[in-house]
Parts: C-alpha cells; sequence; structure tokens
C-alpha cells in the first residue's frame, strides 16, 4: 500500500513545529548528492523526478522533460534543475516538507535512516518508518506529551512544545506564564530566523534589531514583539519572582496567545521563497 498523505492529527500536531534551515540544507544536500551522475542525461532525469514530487505536493505544474532528436536535452534544461534541486527542501513548510519526503522514502528516492538522523539531530518530532510488509512508507508524528522535557533555554528548538506550554500555561489561568512563553516562542522563533550560532546564548533584546533587519513581519508587529519580550522581563512572576500579583488579566492573555501562534504562521509563511516557473 503506497503513502497516500499525513493524517489529520499530524497535520494538526505539525501546525507549529519548525524543521530549520540546517536541516534542510542537510536534505538539499542529500538529494544533490543522489542526483549526481557522469552522465549528464542521467542526472537530469534524477533532477526532474526530484523536482516533480516538489511540485505534486505544492500543488505546482510538473515539468515535463522534451529531449532531441538525439535524446539530448538542452543546456537551459540543465541549468534550469540545477537551481531547483537547491530550492525544493526550503519552498515547503513544515507539513508540505514531511509529505515530499515520505513520498521520496516511498519512492527509494531517499534513504529513511539517512533522513530520521537529520531530523531528529534538529530536535524534530517527526519519523520515519518504512514497513517492509505493506511496502508503505509510516510517518510518526510524536505527540506533544511524549517529547522529552526541555528547559525553556535559549537552545530550545521546538516551537510546539513552548505553543502547547501556552496554551496550558491559560487553561490553568496562570497568565503570567502565558506571557512568558509567549516571550520563550518569539525569542526562539528570533533566532531561527537570525540563522547564526552566534545568537544561540543571547536573550531577544540583545541581538533584536538584527532579528529586525531579517525578519519579514511588518516594523508594527516587531515593535510589539519587543514590547511582550520587555514586559516579561517587569511582570511579576512572568519574569522572576514577586510578592506582587499578576497584572495579566484573562482577556489579554487570550488575545496574547492568539497573536503569538498568528506571529509564527506569518513569519513561517512569508520566509518562504517565491519562485517563477516552477
Amino acid at each position: 500500500m503506497e503513502f497516500l498523505g499525513l493524517k489529520e492529527i499530524d497535520v494538526e500536531r505539525l501546525q507549529f513545529e519548525v524543521i530549520s534551515d540546517k536541516a534542510r540544507l542537510k536534505l538539499t544536500r542529500r538529494i544533490r548528492s543522489l542526483s549526481n551522475s557522469e552522465d549528464n542525461n542521467l542526472q537530469l532525469l534524477r533532477q526532474n523526478r526530484f523536482v516533480n514530487i516538489v511540485n505534486n505536493v505544492l500543488g505546482k505544474p510538473i515539468y515535463v522533460l522534451e529531449s532531441d532528436d538525439m535524446g539530448d536535452y538542452q543546456m537551459a534544461e540543465h541549468a534550469w534543475h540545477i537551481g531547483q534541486i537547491e530550492l525544493i527542501m526550503r519552498l515547503p513548510n513544515t507539513v508540505e516538507l514531511v509529505e515530499i519526503l515520505a513520498d521520496m522514502i516511498q519512492e527509494r528516492m531517499l534513504d529513511v535512516e539517512v533522513i530520521n538522523e537529520i531530523l531528529n539531530n534538529d530536535g524534530c518530532s517527526v519519523e520515519f518508518e518504512m514497513d517492509s510488509h505493506r511496502d508503505t512508507v509510516l510517518v510518526h508524528v510524536i505527540p506533544i506529551e511524549q517529547i522529552d522535557e526541555i528547559e525553556d533555554s535559549t537552545e530550545h528548538p521546538n516551537i510546539r512544545k513552548l505553543i502547547k506550554r501556552m496554551d496550558n500555561a491559560l487553561a490553568n489561568e496562570d497568565y503570567s506564564g502565558v506571557l512568558h512563553t509567549s516571550a520563550s516562542v518569539f525569542e526562539t522563533l528570533a533566532k531561527d530566523v537570525f540563522g547564526s550560532s552566534s545568537v544561540q546564548n543571547q536573550s531577544l533584546g540583545a541581538f533584536f534589531n538584527g532579528y529586525r533587519n531579517r525578519s519579514n513581519l511588518p516594523s508594527s508587529v516587531l515593535d510589539y514583539i519587543l514590547e511582550i519580550y520587555n514586559r516579561r522581563n517587569v511582570e511579576p512572576l512572568a519574569g522572576h519572582g514577586s510578592t506582587l500579583p499578576s497584572s495579566i488579566n484573562r482577556d489579554e492573555a487570550v488575545v496574547l496567545g492568539e497573536m503569538t501562534k498568528t506571529f509564527v504562521r506569518i513569519e513561517r509563511k512569508l520566509a518562504m521563497p517565491q519562485v517563477n516557473n516552477m
């Protein structure tokens, strides 16, 4: 039985999952290597297969190769495909990328162990399994409750985990906890967008100007994010211990939680490269 797509519950679980640029680069290098051949025509055919699997998942037109009378392809075809191979792991969002990888594993184009190692090293909660009995790839998305607990630190790779903590804080009427976790989400998102190991041990305030320059979010949204981060540092029970009660009420906490989720989605969507004629 072939892979038919992700289950709805897995799509929901992956809503705030982040597969980093570093992991996507490793995937690109793997595909680049597997496409290579001393036979230029064979290399082009391999590249075209990778590109079209991505096109199918993204709902883009299939690129049909047409050779000349001698069975060869124009230089422009080779150049175009070389460029696309460098982009195909960057274009999809998380859900699309997981389905693309599953399709490629199903077609024996990628090795399941190698892909699992790349994703595991990235802190991703997705794991693939090749079921030899049914000849199909299985996708396992670890529920948030089963992800190993990680302290809220600069090395936290999983925005999905933080979103869940924020929702739990709201449900428990811990409104200062909503603020604290929202600021942690923004800090984690900013470090991923910044894309440099130099900021991993810094607070958001220390590199916010650099994040602002790299972010695709409107200036007013970035001002709001900085305001939330700064408020966390002074709000009782949000950034430090205090004998004073929190000043955040439920309505504020609900708005903050929903705005945090929305800004994560927008940042991710705006970060996706736009490429013509793919």
